[in-house]
């Protein structure tokens, strides 16, 4: 079996290991977990999804399992692409926020593994129909899944309480996104047990529930967290307003419970999910107006192709943050006064509006920030990384819009195809150049 040499930190001195190849693999969480996320996503994610979604909106021939489909595919995102990628990306940035050494790397990567496992397994079983394998297969990836996120939250704590915190002023935002994912892992147990009694999909209220709190309250609290640490640094912004950091978290908490509990307890109180997307929106607008996100920068940037144009992509991804924070309000509130359910299409336009329009954005370009190879590769090719992130943006718009207005009536049907389409290939690009330049970061990291 090959070998690789590897340099490990030990305190203050470092020794030097021969381990085998899958050895080293464990050792290097980041790219491990990263490629799980990418790998889960392009099939499962924006493969799926991009199938189903021309097959819905150009009238093409789909089968009865679709609406199962449609849920794999929502649980691979919200449980694959999201909390794998956050978790690869912090690996490495979540030593440097607490000047202490992840000491644990292969506890990460196992969990990592046991999360994409359990992902797979719920994504291929659900649509499964009547299969014997199917309920075991279903129960098994749920609790795979909350084994892997207990391991790998386990091993970022450890670094947390043992470094120096950097970001105590937004200790209950960190919380929210914590708690987030392990109610998530535990509404995706719940959602396995009532597909192992037979059940195709999952009621309307407990998916929307388990999504919300994967991509709101884990994927966007994430954000909003790192964001407060590194954007007035990154982007040249004015000094925060720091009277706005409490009011923010305790808004944003209150939106993130507050929603999933509305569409679990009280379903059919519309008002009720509607003021807790106002303490979302709320949160939202804390965090713009503290950060000073929308105003002039605090200086001219020496690097005016990587700051302006990363500052300008936030811009744009947190109007979509906002856009969608402000159709969950307004959308139960509409309900509540006409009496009629708010379509899936309108639903969908929301989530994707969140979903591709701000989380991806955001991951992209920190990824062009963070990540070893890839932050290399993007500064000699900057256009490259701005066609991304342009199709992503204007997916989301062509395909939120058209949802909204028009769902998949003849015409509109065809932007909706044209926006999913748009964010597959940027989706796809990116993942390719990640991929691509992943050795060469690894042998960096490794000699």
């Amino acid at each position: 079996m090959g070998t690789r040499t590897v340099p490990m930190a030990l305190g203050d001195d470092a020794r030097i290991s021969v381990l085998p190849n899958w050895q080293v693999w464990l050792e290097q969480p980041s790219a491990l977990v990263l490629r799980l996320a990418l790998g889960l996503s392009l099939g499962g994610g924006f493969g799926l999804g991009t199938y189903l979604l021309l097959g819905l909106a150009l009238g093409l021939p789909l089968g009865a399992g679709t609406p199962a489909l449609i849920q794999a595919h929502g649980a691979v995102q919200a449980l694959g692409l999201v909390p794998l990628y956050v978790l690869a990306v912090g690996a490495q940035l979540f030593p440097r926020f607490h000047a202490h050494a992840l000491d644990r790397p292969r506890q990460v990567s196992i969990g990592g593994l046991l999360m994409a496992s359990g992902v797979g397994l719920r994504a291929v079983a659900q649509p499964a129909g009547d299969a014997t394998w199917r309920s075991v297969s279903l129960i098994a990836g749920a609790l795979l899944v909350l084994i892997g996120a207990l391991l790998a939250l386990q091993a970022l704590r450890r670094v947390a309480r043992r470094g120096q915190s950097q970001g105590r002023g937004r200790l209950l935002l960190t919380l929210t996104a914590g708690v987030s994912l392990l109610l998530a892992v535990l509404l995706n147990v719940a959602i396995a047990i009532s597909l192992a009694g037979g059940a195709a999909v999952v009621s309307t209220g407990l998916d929307e529930a388990f999504l919300h709190l994967a991509l709101w309250g884990f994927g966007a609290s994430m954000i909003l967290v790192v964001g407060g640490c590194v954007f007035e640094t990154l982007l040249l912004l004015r000094p925060e307003r720091a009277w706005l950091v409490r009011p923010m978290q305790i808004s944003w908490a209150v939106g993130t419970f507050g929603v999933p509990a509305a569409w679990l307890l009280a379903i059919d109180v519309p008002l009720l999910r509607a003021l807790a997307f106002a303490c979302q929106l709320l949160g939202a607008c804390c965090f713009v107006a503290c950060h000073r996100l929308f105003e002039p920068a605090a200086a001219a940037s020496r690097m005016p192709a990587v700051t302006d144009s990363a500052r300008r992509w936030a811009r744009l991804a947190f109007g979509f943050l906002l856009l969608a924070a402000a159709l969950g309000m307004l959308l139960p509130l509409g309900e509540a006064i006409s009496g009629r359910p708010v379509a899936g299409t309108v639903l969908s336009a929301a989530r994707h509006a969140l979903a591709q329009g701000f989380l991806l954005p955001i991951m992209v370009f920190m990824g062009a920030r963070t990540l070893p190879g890839y932050s290399v590769w993007t500064l000699r090719h900057p256009r490259l990384l701005a066609s991304v992130i342009s199709m992503l943006l204007l997916g989301t718009g062509l395909r939120a819009g058209a949802e909204l207005v028009g769902g998949y009536a003849p015409g509109w049907s065809l932007l909706v195809a044209l926006g999913a389409v748009l964010g597959a290939i940027g989706f796809v690009v990116f993942a390719v150049g990640v991929w691509w330049t992943m050795p060469a970061a690894r042998r960096r990291s490794l000699f």
